[in-house]
């Protein structure tokens, strides 16, 4: 990952790219206020040693390790794993919940880094009161989600008073940790002021100060306890974000060429119609969101620093950028982008904001144009819950959101004789995606199959515009590989091309992995 100053590089055009289903359960605002209460009740009092009692069912020296927190009810995996980062590979515990689904929370992945020191045994048993705790609030309705963050009491995690809090990020997946396919969120252990500062200006404020300090894009979701804080309340004195009505929303951004591109979940439209509904039609807010996975950027806001600096993956070029909040300033004579701190402002006219609040209020697309090639724009979508149905299996797979991701290379595009154009279906979340196989790994494999197809119809008499959807499907213990064209392609044909994709060698994979991959074939007359 990289830091640096935001760039002014173009996107460049590509027709290939990668889409990825996520599922999102409803969440609460004020419910961690009030998971927080709990807490502040548990750490300072008599059940911090109630974890004590609690053996694991699987001897201490067997990993993963398997401990029933409420018997029947709700148990802990324990996974003993590293991590590579930065040319260097650490051990790590992952504690993994089963049984917050049955009440309607997603399950928690935590994972600590375990110092040269620690015995694999020596995994803290806080966490596991800690779980338990999420369990009880769950059953009373009290949920929580990405974005949203936990304050401790005064005697912080455990009776460590240097953590705060924690923090609920999008998960990324470890080689060894299995996580079964189920919905997920992975927490973050904040330290000493962070924790109020993802509770009064949100949590990518914090995260992406992390992903600064780590080289991590766009935070790192492992949590470590020798760790300094990179945040302090003080240096948040003078922040911009301080001085408007802040609004939590889940809700991402990303802006590119001069215009905002912003995705609004439904579940978050009852509490940003109260917010709304509580504030003067003209007065500013800002709305507090969670980085954007198509973006290629983030902004960040270290203290002292005046200049709009952002964090990138490798490799990319960082043309699309979110942050951690979307400020709207009405009452301007014309509508302006400028980017603070480490979001997004928008000076507007008053017509273009009362269309915009309109559309926040109703629940509404809008697009906000403005007059002039450069001048400054926005669109507003409300995610609908979208279906996809494989044309090879007849699968349906439903998501609340489904995110496309282009690619980041600059090098030229591969010549083809047959194939014009590629599209990627992930089939799988991409946390399951990144413990099952490397993405090096499956990216040679697709690759090897979109060459044979290439090969397979290059053959002038074989060279019919067609749309063919090639399934593969790979498991520990074999792979599988089914197609449907259109138009039809004869039996001999289709058997023949089905043996030779069949003869591609398959990655190993450490659990199922499966996608859709689709080609756009030339005619010859295309071709010419």
């Amino acid at each position: 990952m990289e830091s640096k100053n935001i760039p002014q590089a173009l996107l460049s055009p590509s027709c290939d790219c990668v889409e990825e289903s996520m599922a999102h359960m409803d969440l609460r605002f004020g419910a961690a206020r009030k998971l927080a209460l709990a807490f502040s009740g548990w750490f300072g009092g008599a059940k911090a040693n109630a974890a004590k009692n609690r053996q694991p069912t699987t001897p201490t020296n067997v990993f993963p390790q398997l401990i029933e927190v409420i018997p029947g009810r709700l148990k802990v995996r324990i996974f003993l794993h590293e991590i590579e980062y930065e040319n260097e590979k650490f051990s790590c515990w992952s504690y993994l919940t089963d049984g917050l689904l049955a009440q309607k929370q997603k399950e928690i992945i935590f994972t600590l880094r375990r110092d040269a020191g620690q015995k694999p045994e020596d995994y803290p048993r806080e966490l596991l009161d800690l779980f338990a705790t999420f369990f009880h609030c769950a059953e009373r309705g009290q949920l929580v989600d990405v974005g949203q963050s936990t304050l401790f009491g005064e005697t912080g995690l455990g009776g460590d008073r240097d953590f705060r809090g924690i923090g609920y990020i999008e998960p990324r997946g470890f080689p060894g940790v299995e996580t079964k396919d189920v919905p997920l969120l992975a927490g973050i252990l904040l330290k000493n002021d962070e924790a109020q500062i993802a509770w009064d200006f949100g949590l990518t404020r914090v995260t992406a100060l992390l992903g600064m300090k780590y080289r991590y894009y766009p935070c790192p979701t492992w949590s470590d306890l020798k760790r300094e804080p990179v945040a302090s309340l003080r240096a948040m004195e003078k922040s911009f974000l301080g001085e408007i009505t802040r609004v939590p929303v889940r809700a991402t951004y990303y802006e590119e060429r001069n215009h905002i591109f912003l995705s609004v979940l439904p579940s978050t439209r009852a509490s940003l119609q109260g917010f709304l509904n509580e504030l003067s039609p003209t007065q500013p807010l800002a709305l507090r969101t969670q980085p954007d996975l198509r973006a290629n950027a983030c902004l960040v806001w270290p203290s002292g620093h005046d200049q709009p600096l952002a964090i990138t993956p490798a490799g990319t070029d960082g043309s699309r950028k979110t942050g951690a909040f979307l400020a709207f300033v009405p009452d301007q004579d014309a509508n302006e982008i400028r980017m603070v701190e480490d979001g997004f402002s928008l000076f507007l006219t008053n017509s273009a904001w009362q269309k915009i609040r309109e559309a926040l209020l109703s629940g509404t697309d809008v697009f906000v144009s403005s007059a002039g090639a450069d001048a400054a724009s926005i669109s507003i979508e409300w995610v609908k819950p979208a279906v996809y149905m494989s044309p090879v299996s007849g699968e349906t797979h439903t998501a609340e959101r489904w995110t496309t991701y282009h690619p980041e290379s600059t090098l030229p595009p591969k010549e083809h004789a047959a194939v014009s154009s590629r599209r990627i279906v992930l089939l799988i979340s991409e946390h399951d995606l990144e413990e099952r196989t490397t993405v090096e790994d499956l990216a040679a494999y697709v690759n090897a199959i979109e060459s044979a197809v290439d090969t397979f119809f290059t053959p002038l008499e074989r060279r019919t515009h067609r749309e063919l959807t090639i399934q593969l499907a790979l498991t520990t213990a074999e792979h599988e590989v089914r197609f449907i064209a259109v138009p039809d392609l004869s039996a001999d044909v289709a058997e023949d091309l089905h043996e030779r994709l069949e003869s591609v060698p398959a990655p190993k994979v450490g659990g199922p992995v499966k996608l859709d991959l689709i080609l756009s074939l030339w005619s010859v007359a295309s071709k010419q």
